[in-house]
């Protein structure tokens, strides 16, 4: 993810990438990032330095994951603590409660929760943001549609088949992927069922509260595909429901 993220960021005309930072630097880690390193951006640091990225960085994309969770929370909030705004891709802070995570044709409005955040931590500038995980971007949308129009959705029973790509670098084993299907991802069906429930909620007191009446079942499968996931949705609907036409 953080490739993908450094190498979208660089041809952006809306960001100007400064500092690129990892966790226990390596001496392959060139080797592996190789011309997908942008040339303004060569010196990579290690993600601790939060020093470094003050007074240079007017805003920061977190793209870790380690199975460490709360070191990744400490570190966002480290960075979120010295002054700069922190857009996350990782998984630790989304069931924080103070801390949004969004879809921005869902829940703009979740953004109103950041000054709450900022009080609680002691943050003057700084926050958090997160984004959910990627396989329920797409399907999302659709099903807040549906709510929103006053149709009792009261579950959700998904099946998905994600790409290599989202296990991150350097991937699945190839003898594990290739000509098969992987009929567990780790985390993810976890992480299916409870982040729409977070997503579709409503901010209260500070905090967020889980939409009501909503249950999702998940299945998560692994592809051998590069890129791009499906999910099969089933909605199951209450007494108010769309007609077929």
């Amino acid at each position: 993810m953080g490739r993908r993220a450094w190498s979208v960021n660089s041809i952006s005309d809306c960001f100007r990438i400064t500092l690129g930072s990892r966790l226990r630097m390596s001496p392959l880690l060139r080797a592996r990032l190789g011309k997908n390193i942008p040339m303004h951006s060569k010196v990579v640091g290690d993600v601790a330095n939060v020093k470094r990225a003050e007074g240079s960085c007017a805003l920061v994309f977190s793209a870790f994951e380690m199975p460490d969770k709360e070191a990744i929370k400490a570190t966002e909030n480290a960075y979120a603590a010295s002054g700069i705004p922190v857009f996350s891709n990782a998984s630790a802070h989304r069931g924080t409660p103070n801390v949004p995570m969004l879809i921005g044709e869902i829940n703009p409005h979740h953004l109103d929760v950041i000054p709450h955040q900022q009080k609680a931590n002691g943050w003057k500038k700084g926050f958090i943001v997160v984004k959910p995980n990627c396989s329920l971007q797409s399907y999302l949308t659709p099903i807040h549609a549906l709510i929103a129009a006053g149709f009792d959705v009261e579950k959700l029973i998904i099946t998905t088949m994600q790409a290599v790509s989202g296990a991150g670098y350097p991937g699945v084993a190839s003898l594990d992927v290739i000509d098969n299907i992987i009929p567990l991802i780790s985390g993810e069906e976890e992480k299916t069922e409870t982040e729409p429930l977070k997503i579709l909620g409503e901010l209260k007191g500070g905090k967020f509260v889980p939409i009501k009446g909503l249950s999702v079942s998940a299945h998560c499968n692994r592809v051998p595909v590069s890129d791009g996931h499906l999910a099969c949705v089933n909605v199951l609907f209450g007494k108010k429901k769309p007609s077929m036409q």
